[in-house]
Formats: C-alpha cells, sequence, structure tokens
C-alpha cells in the first residue's frame, strides 16, 4: 500500500470509492475540475494497483484549508487508513501554510463525528439543510 498524488487515471477507482462510501452523489467531474486548484490536496492510497481510499481537499484562503471528501472502500474500513489519510493530507496544508482545516459532516453520522474528534476537529454549529436531501450538516474545524 502507498499514499500518493491523485493522478488522472485513478479517477474512475476514486469514484466508485465515492459511490460506495458516500451518501451524496456526485458527478466524476467535479475531481478532475477541482484538482487543478490544489493538486496537493487530492491524495489516494493505492493497494495492488487500485485506488482504496481517498481524501480530497482544497485551499478556501490563505490559511484555510477544506476537506471536501473521505472515504475508504467498504473491504478496507477499520485498518486506520482515514486516519492516515487526514495526517497526510494535515502535512500537505502544513506545507502550504494553513492553520485551519474545516469540513461538513451529516448530522446523522455519529461515526464520522466520532472519527474527526480523535483526529483534533472540534464542533462549530449546525448547517441547516447543507445537503442535497435536506439533511442538516455539521461544522468541524480543526487548527494546525
Amino acid at each position: 500500500m502507498q499514499i500518493r498524488h491523485f493522478q488522472n487515471r485513478d479517477l474512475a477507482d476514486v469514484w466508485q470509492v465515492a459511490s460506495e462510501s458516500l451518501r451524496e452523489r456526485y458527478d466524476p467531474t467535479i475531481f478532475t475540475q477541482l484538482v487543478p486548484f490544489w493538486p496537493d490536496g487530492f491524495l489516494v492510497i493505492e493497494d495492488l494497483g487500485r485506488v482504496i481510499a481517498f481524501v480530497f481537499g482544497v485551499m478556501t484562503g490563505v490559511q484555510h484549508a477544506r476537506v471536501l471528501m473521505l472515504a475508504v472502500n467498504s473491504n478496507y474500513r477499520g485498518a486506520g487508513l482515514g486516519t492516515l489519510l487526514t495526517q497526510e493530507f494535515f502535512r500537505e496544508c502544513a506545507k502550504k501554510g494553513v492553520r485551519q482545516v474545516s469540513l461538513e459532516v451529516r448530522a446523522s453520522n455519529l461515526a464520522a463525528q466520532r472519527f474527526y474528534l480523535r483526529l483534533g476537529f472540534f464542533n462549530v454549529r449546525r448547517v441547516s439543510k447543507y445537503y442535497s436531501d435536506g439533511e442538516d450538516g455539521i461544522l468541524l474545524l480543526r487548527y494546525l
């Protein structure tokens, strides 16, 4: 297994992991449209030639980054890959002088909330009807 930056050839695998793992549905072109804004913020874990996990984030200010998506193939969950990816994302952020990282998580996704709290995020506020299906989101923030 190796952590590396996203490459265009990873698109099908990334889309598959996202579709399987995330309730929100995304057009696969979102990845290729947004990656040019900060290629270092798109990391994957590859195993046996396949992407099995990824984190995708963007810089939203001089000292602020936002995690847009984090997903792990269901066969690999619980192995610490999400933690590894998030820590590597923090390192990429630090290289750019980022001091804050934020993200939104579904209000109903208590497991994800616990995961991010263990990584040092804290709850900022509830965002009403954040998701396309009307579910509220929880805005989380972490200082680096």
